[in-house]
């Protein structure tokens, strides 16, 4: 399967490229995105400089992929899709934008930036693990096509199954939970079933109502329990 991985290793010098050229235009852009990750830490011109050397490195290891090859460069290439998955990682977590290719996503991150990124790690092991000849065919092309075709299909599916979670809302609808450990689960239980984006005042207050659906609920089992052993007593 030479095709296949030296079509994956395309995509993704492709996509290196893509991804490192914004950055030395832009540095400010990725600086952003670290200091909304890692907090506040560094001095911006410092964090611009990262964001440089990172678009350097980007494009230095596109270079190699095309022109060198070798284990040291698979090496490379895995190590750094992986990085770029773990910051996306801490970046969901926190509820922050990863900063992804430049300004196609300013919005927070979530399952469609980590579906994405999961997909280029894995095919960059894959590369590392088994080689690409050099030079360009055919089917290598096709192969090149295909991942970036799996990359934007698992994009929309991990859109849609792990939408953006806003850190926000979801401390606002905790604090409406009651303070209980079944509160804390039915706020859980709301704020998930939105399965939604959480970017807009509709759509917000549309998880508001069903956290307020589930408070009910149980206030009002509560207070039948409660009527219920005051009548047998």
């Amino acid at each position: 399967m030479a095709a296949l991985s030296q079509g994956f290793a395309l995509a993704l010098a492709g996509l290196l490229v893509s991804a490192g050229a914004p950055k030395l235009w832009r540095p400010g852009h990725v600086a952003g995105a670290l200091r909304r990750v890692f907090g506040p830490r560094g001095s911006t011109s410092a964090l611009r400089r990262h964001g440089r050397l990172l678009g350097a490195w980007e494009l230095l290891l596109a270079a190699a992929v095309v022109h060198v090859g070798g284990r040291v460069t698979g090496v490379a290439l895995a190590v750094t899709f992986a990085g770029f998955l773990g910051f996306v990682v801490v970046a969901v977590r926190r509820g922050s934008s990863c900063g992804c290719w430049a300004s196609l996503t300013e919005g927070p991150a979530g399952g469609a930036e980590l579906a994405r990124t999961a997909v280029l790690a894995a095919a960059a092991g894959y590369v590392a693990g088994t080689g690409w000849p050099r030079g360009v065919s055919v089917a290598a092309l096709g192969w090149a096509g295909a991942l970036l075709a799996v990359m934007v299909l698992a994009a929309v599916a991990g859109g849609r199954i792990a939408p953006v979670r806003s850190a926000g809302v979801a401390r606002r609808l905790a604090r409406r939970a009651a303070p209980t450990r079944r509160g804390r689960l039915l706020a859980r239980l709301a704020f998930l079933a939105g399965f939604v984006h959480i970017g807009t005042d509709a759509e917000q207050a549309r998880l508001r109502r069903a956290l307020d659906a589930t408070q009910r609920t149980a206030t009002q089992r509560t207070v039948t329990r409660a009527a219920g052993q005051k009548a047998r007593a």
